[in-house]
């Protein structure tokens, strides 16, 4: 239990991160803001077509008569949360916050679930883990400073959801199993983030910009992606 708490209390610590990035500057002041947004986006798509999607394909393999329902609910997702947006304005930061909150809450029942099957296990997934939020952790702050969150709002979003990855972890200690939720959270947390990702991101992003701006851009796009498949 000890080592489960210490290993989900890193997963926390990774939300402070864009506190020192950004430290002394508002977010859409920062320099580097643009060049992040761009990072966000090859994050988040790269987090759904290489980790989330390659998931959902591996729990169907159990269940293939339902492979269609799954991808039935990413695009139930995608318009469920335009709808939404459309009726109730901007809520795309607020859909990052459920998105995330769903993540690591799955993120700290894996850990725990991990530590249950031996140490070595637990620690690699916790590392792993680790390697997949920390720069999903700033990307997620510009996406909520892309959305009007201010910097402390921001801020404490990222804390609170975090914080589920110990819930999640806690969570995990009681029920050495995985849960069939996966078969309808990851879909809809695939949603989310194309939603995302395309109605937020990239419109910030192809503002035009200069020559040397636009080559920072593709620049943080391909090291995201490439970060992506590393960790994935």
């Amino acid at each position: 239990m000890f080592q489960i708490l210490v290993a989900s209390s890193l997963l926390f610590s990774a939300g402070l991160l864009p506190l020192i990035i950004y430290r002394g500057k508002e977010h859409s002041d920062h320099p580097s803001f643009k060049f992040i947004l761009s990072f966000a986006l090859a994050i988040l798509l790269g987090d759904v077509f290489m980790h989330l999607l390659p998931e959902i394909w591996e729990i169907e393999k159990s269940t293939p008569n339902n492979f269609a329902s799954s991808n039935s609910i990413v695009l139930a997702g995608i318009v469920f949360f335009f709808v939404l947006d459309r009726l109730l304005g901007d809520v795309v930061g607020y859909l990052t916050v459920l998105a995330n909150t769903i993540d690591n809450f799955l993120h700290g029942l894996a850990i725990a679930i991990a530590f249950n099957v031996g140490t070595s296990t637990g620690w690699l997934t916790t590392a792993g883990i680790l390697l997949h939020e920390l720069p999903h952790e700033v990307t997620d702050y510009a996406v909520l400073a892309q959305s009007g969150f201010t910097k402390q709002g921001a801020v404490a979003a990222q804390l609170w959801t975090c914080f589920t990855g110990i819930l999640g972890s806690v969570v995990g200690v009681y029920f050495e199993q995985s849960f069939s939720c996966g078969k309808i959270v990851l879909p809809l947390t695939s949603g989310i983030f194309l939603y995302v990702s395309t109605t937020s991101l990239v419109p910030a992003i192809v503002e035009k910009t200069s020559p040397r701006d636009t080559g920072l851009q593709i620049l943080a796009m391909i090291l995201g992606l490439a970060l992506t498949f590393w960790c994935s």
